[in-house]
C-alpha cells in the first residue's frame, strides 16, 4: 500500500500525463485520479482545485531546471560552455521527460495566473538571475559582449530555448528520432552563442 508521499506522488505524476495528453482546460480532476489509481475525493485532499495541481506541477519542473541551472553556474568550465550546458539540458529533458516538457511549454503561456506570482515565479526568476549571473561571469572574462546586459541576455536565451522546444513538441521542428533531437540541440547552442560570443 502507497504511503502519503507516494500517493501524492502518484497523483502529480498522473496529472503530467493527462495535461499532457488531454491539456489543462480538457481534462478533469476525475481524469487525474484515474490514471493514478486513487480515489477522486483523494486528489482533493492534496490539492484544493485542478489549478493548485497545475501549479504543483509547474513548481516541480521549474525547481529541477533551477538546480540543473545551479549545478552547471557552479561546476566547470567557461562561461560560454555552461551556457551552452543550460541549452544541451533543456533538450535532452525533452528525451527524458516528454510529457512534462509539454505540459511546462503549452500550458503555461494558457495559463498565465498559475505563473505569476508564489514559488513558480520565484524559481523562473532565480533561474534567469543565474543564467545572467554566467553571462556576466563571461562578461569580465571577455568571452561574452559587455554591450549585453546580462538580464536581458539571459532572457533572450531562456527565451530561445522555450520556442526552440515549443517547435518540437509541436514538431514544427523534427525531433522524433535521436538524431534529429542532437541536430536541434547543437543548432540551438550555435545560435545562442553566436548572438553572446565577444569575437563575432
Amino acid at each position: 500500500m502507497l504511503g502519503e508521499p507516494e500517493k501524492r506522488r502518484a497523483i502529480l505524476h498522473a496529472a503530467v500525463r493527462v495535461f499532457a495528453e488531454k491539456g489543462y482546460h480538457g481534462c478533469r480532476i476525475a481524469d487525474v485520479a484515474r490514471q493514478a489509481g486513487v480515489a477522486y475525493g483523494l486528489v482533493y485532499h492534496y490539492f484544493r482545485n485542478k489549478e493548485a495541481l497545475l501549479e504543483k506541477v509547474f513548481e516541480e519542473q521549474w525547481a529541477i531546471f533551477l538546480a540543473a541551472v545551479r549545478a552547471i553556474r557552479e561546476g566547470p568550465g567557461s562561461s560560454s560552455e555552461r551556457l551552452a550546458g543550460v541549452c544541451r539540458f533543456a533538450v535532452d529533458v525533452l528525451k527524458t521527460a516528454p510529457a512534462a516538457v509539454r505540459v511546462l511549454l503549452l500550458e503555461m503561456a494558457r495559463t498565465p495566473n498559475v505563473v505569476r506570482a508564489g514559488h513558480t515565479r520565484q524559481t523562473f526568476e532565480d533561474a534567469l538571475h543565474l543564467v545572467a549571473e554566467m553571462i556576466a561571469d563571461g562578461q569580465r572574462a571577455g568571452e561574452i559582449r559587455r554591450e549585453i546586459d546580462p538580464v536581458v541576455g539571459a532572457a533572450g536565451l531562456l527565451g530561445a530555448l522555450e520556442l526552440s522546444l515549443t517547435a518540437m513538441v509541436l514538431g514544427t521542428v523534427p525531433s522524433g528520432t535521436e538524431a534529429e533531437v542532437e541536430r536541434a540541440k547543437q543548432q540551438v547552442v550555435a545560435f545562442v552563442l553566436q548572438g553572446l560570443r565577444a569575437d563575432r
